[in-house]
């Protein structure tokens, strides 16, 4: 009986460690995708967020990739919703067939103009900020469409998935208008003027928000964030509609007339009447 009770102890000892490899080999398999050490999607504060953008783009040389740029942070809904989408098994797969993707964390409304600015963009005027980048002469491919990624979280998967093939699929001859273009003088003028004006506001922005993020929500946030969010939709419709129709006429439509850069009124705290961070109190 004894030998029977060790034969049988042997044997159930053995079906449990077959188990439990079968168990580990389905974690394993399972998991293989996520269970990266870090995603590549997150917004993560870094040091040094020019340079990383840099190292991104000559590795997207190096590679024969396009160069993807994405401008969020976690406490935006829209900027998380994009990283969800792109962490999908069938984003991830373009992504990382077609694209060498870096996040950028612009924290608290943070200026990061000198990233933007690389690729003839005045600034970042939501968040997210998507730019598809041809990496060898920094031509932003998608400057006529990147106001859509404002509204990022609304956007289903199958339009990811779409948007983000084409840009791969585009010919030289498809490329070459976008790598060709270039503001006028007037515009360049314009456009860094009034970027000025919109980091001013960010940084007016970023300490109330930061305060807001702790849950302290000052009086007069909502306010400065609405005017503010007028402010630079607006500026990013005239842009986009500026280089839609310099391309159309650059394509032979017969397209020659732009908007006009239009000239905004000063905003709230230029006429001093919006009480400063000191006098704010928390509600």
């Amino acid at each position: 009986m004894q030998k029977n009770f060790i034969t049988r102890r042997a044997r159930f000892f053995r079906q449990c460690l077959n188990i439990a490899v079968l168990i580990a080999t389905f974690t394993t398999l399972n998991g293989c995708v996520s269970t990266q050490n870090e995603s590549p999607y997150t917004y993560a504060p870094s040091a040094s967020p020019y340079q990383d953008v840099v190292n991104a783009q000559q590795r997207a040389v190096e590679q024969s990739k396009l160069l993807l740029v994405v401008l969020g942070a976690q406490w935006c809904h829209d900027s998380t919703g994009l990283a969800e989408r792109f962490a999908t098994k069938e984003m991830d797969l373009i992504l990382r067939a077609h694209y060498e993707t870096v996040f950028v964390d612009v924290g608290t409304l943070e200026d990061r103009r000198n990233i933007t600015e690389r690729f003839d963009y005045p600034i970042y005027y939501a968040t997210p900020t998507v730019m598809v980048v041809e990496p060898k002469t920094s031509a932003l491919l998608n400057r006529t469409s990147m106001d859509i990624w404002g509204r990022a979280d609304s956007i289903p998967l199958s339009e990811y998935i779409q948007y983000f093939s084409r840009f791969p699929a585009m010919t030289t001859a498809q490329k070459a208008p976008f790598i060709n273009w270039e503001a006028t003088d007037e515009e360049e003028a314009y456009n860094k003027e009034q970027a000025l004006r919109l980091q001013s506001a960010y940084d007016k922005l970023g300490p109330l928000l930061a305060l807001d993020l702790q849950g302290n929500t000052p009086q007069g946030l909502n306010e400065l964030w609405k005017e503010t969010k007028g402010f630079r939709t607006e500026l990013q419709k005239t842009l986009i509609k500026r280089a839609e129709l310099t391309l159309d006429s650059e394509n032979g439509n017969g397209v020659n007339t732009t908007p006009a850069l239009r000239h905004y009124n000063p905003f709230s705290w230029e006429h001093n009447s919006l009480p400063t961070q000191r006098d704010l109190k928390c509600s």
